[in-house]
């Protein structure tokens, strides 16, 4: 019979070499159990979040991250909060959701909430995006009856009914809004005009490419944000002064997205903002004011142009800077001046904190179109 024999050495390594497999096949059953993975990171912040006001709930909709990790699936969840985040006080409502929108329920009418939301793949929750402001209730019906006409030079008029009631708002302003695509799409934002009287029914947008196709809807701002918009956008082609016709319903159950990477503006307008109506309609023979400057200044921002280079006869009656911030200061903010000063000032603004604008130059019932818009950080 044949015997063999371990020395003590032999065995000492074998053991050790069971141990060491024993660690190896620990770790990849860890890693292959992980709820992360390491062929990802974690994506960027959701963009242009926009909140929507209804009865005791709020709607929101985001256009995706500029990175997604290296993931095509994301998970999205959005928060609403009781004080403006960063903060240590707990979520007080979420939804999660695969797609670009989602409605939170159960909320209080005319309580100021704070929205932000947060992608997510395998590797885990990227960074929140910035927050916004919005107040559930009644913020007045979509505009109905929107149609869009253009004439040869590209601009387009938008026309809809007018409201009779602002609903448990008080009536800010209509804004008409310019796509690349009928649905929620990315960097789709195009432009935009605003009417400041809850009897206007139209606006002026230019500045749009000659025989592109554009997609328009309208919404109502009140003191409690932005209402839902109308719905579904209208097709124009820009520069083929032609009847619209209406885009077949998008088969999202949410309205689509409206904040741009230019105007990332759900203004709500309240006494804070110091905001008056914005003049009906824009005026198509004058070019915009030229040459603007800005400073930063303590909560302050100083503003400086120079005029347009042509009004095509009409009388200029003054200026009007206007600007929104982002994060928690979402509101409208604007100063206004006569013919002769070109320069004033925007005061009340929040610390650090990022606001863009444009200057127009103001008729009789009119308005240039903006100037070239400006971004700036004001100080602390």
């Amino acid at each position: 019979m044949a015997v063999t024999y371990i020395s003590s050495k032999n065995h000492s390594l074998s053991n050790r070499y069971n141990f060491v497999l024993v660690i190896l096949i620990s770790l990849v059953f860890s890693v292959t159990q992980s709820p992360y993975s390491f062929g990802a990171n974690p994506p960027s912040a959701p963009q242009y979040v926009e909140p929507m006001s209804d009865t005791n709930q709020v709607a929101i909709t985001w256009d995706p991250p500029s990175s997604n990790g290296g993931e095509a699936l994301l998970t999205y969840t959005a928060r609403i909060w009781s004080l403006p985040p960063p903060t240590t006080s707990a979520v007080l409502a979420s939804c999660t959701t695969t797609q670009l929108g989602c409605i939170v329920s159960g909320l209080t009418s005319g309580t100021v909430y704070y929205v932000d939301v947060i992608a997510s793949n395998s590797a885990g929750p990227g960074a929140p995006s910035a927050s916004r402001s919005i107040s559930p209730g009644a913020a007045g019906k979509p505009p109905s009856a929107v149609t869009a006409t253009s004439d040869a030079k590209g601009l387009i008029t938008v026309k809809w009914m007018p409201l009779t009631s602002a609903g448990t708002g008080t009536f800010a302003w209509y804004r008409a809004e310019v796509f690349t695509e009928s649905e929620i799409g990315i960097g789709s934002y195009s432009g935009y005009c605003t009417s400041g009287a809850i009897t206007d029914s139209s606006c002026l947008i230019g500045g749009l490419k000659l025989g592109a196709t554009y997609y328009v809807q309208v919404r109502t701002y009140t003191s409690l944000g932005s209402g839902f918009p109308s719905f579904p956008r209208v097709k124009i082609i820009a520069g083929t002064p032609a009847a619209p016709s209406a885009t077949p319903s998008p088969t999202k159950t949410l309205p689509s997205s409206t904040a741009s990477p230019q105007e990332s503006s759900s203004p709500s307008q309240s006494n804070s903002s110091k905001a008056t109506p914005i003049a009906t309609g824009k005026a198509i023979s004058s070019s915009p004011p030229q040459s603007v400057k800005v400073v930063a200044l303590s909560k302050a921002l100083r503003v400086s142009w120079s005029p347009p280079k042509y009004t095509g006869g009409l009388k200029i009656l003054g200026y009007r800077v206007q600007a929104f911030g982002a994060g928690y200061d979402v509101l409208m903010h604007e100063c206004r001046t006569s013919a002769k000063v070109l320069t004033c000032t925007l005061k009340n603004l929040g610390p650090k904190q990022v606001y863009q604008g444009a200057v127009y130059v103001v008729f009789a019932g009119k308005e240039s179109q903006g100037s070239k818009g400006f971004r700036v950080i004001t100080k602390s």
